[in-house]
C-alpha cells in the first residue's frame, strides 16, 4: 500500500518540476523579446536623429543685450537653427559657449525674395526686441514680434538689422 502513495508523491513532484522548468522557459522567451524589442527601439531612434538636418543654420553678432521672447541675450555671438518650417516654426538660439539655448516660435510668417538673411530688431521702451528673422535662404521672414505692425508710425527711423551668416556644411 505504501508503494501506492509513494507513486503518487513522485507523479505530483514531477508535474511541479516540468510546471518551473515551463515558467522558466516563458520568463526567458519574455526577456530575449523585450530585449530585442529595446534594441530595435534604440536603433531606430539613433538612426532618426541622424536623418534629421536643419532646414536652416546660421550665426550672428549681438553688440548689445536684445530681448528676444521672454529671454534677454546678452552680447556675443550665437547660432540659430531650425529643423522644420512646419508650423508653428520653432527656431533654437544657442550660445557660442554653449551655455545656454533658448528655443522660441514664430508668431507669423511673410514671403521674401530679396535682400539677405537677417535678424529684425526694434527699439521698445528703450531695449532692443527680435521683430524678425529673415530667411533669405528660404523665402521666408519669421515674425516673433508682430507688435510693430499694429503700432502707428511716429517718425521714420531705420531699425537695428543684424547679419545673419549661413553654416555651410
Amino acid at each position: 500500500m505504501l508503494a501506492a502513495f509513494a507513486g503518487l508523491s513522485c507523479t505530483k513532484r514531477r508535474q511541479k518540476k516540468e510546471n518551473t522548468m515551463k515558467l522558466k522557459q516563458s520568463i526567458l522567451w519574455a526577456t530575449f523579446f523585450l530585449g530585442a524589442l529595446a534594441a530595435s527601439l534604440t536603433l531606430a531612434g539613433a538612426a532618426r536623429a541622424q536623418e534629421v538636418s536643419a532646414r536652416f543654420a546660421g550665426k550672428f553678432t549681438l553688440a548689445s543685450p536684445v530681448h528676444w521672447g521672454k529671454a534677454t541675450l546678452p552680447a556675443g555671438t550665437y547660432t540659430v537653427r531650425i529643423d522644420s518650417t512646419t508650423r508653428p516654426i520653432m527656431a533654437t538660439i544657442q550660445n557660442d559657449r554653449s551655455t545656454f539655448a533658448i528655443r522660441v516660435m514664430s508668431l507669423a510668417t511673410s514671403d521674401y525674395h530679396n535682400g539677405s538673411n537677417a535678424l529684425r530688431l526694434k527699439v521698445r521702451n528703450g531695449s532692443l526686441v527680435v521683430h524678425s528673422l529673415v530667411l533669405a535662404d528660404l523665402d521666408t521672414v519669421l515674425i516673433f514680434d508682430p507688435s510693430p505692425a499694429q503700432e502707428k508710425v511716429q517718425e521714420a527711423h531705420a531699425d537695428p538689422t543684424v547679419p545673419v551668416l549661413v553654416a555651410r556644411k
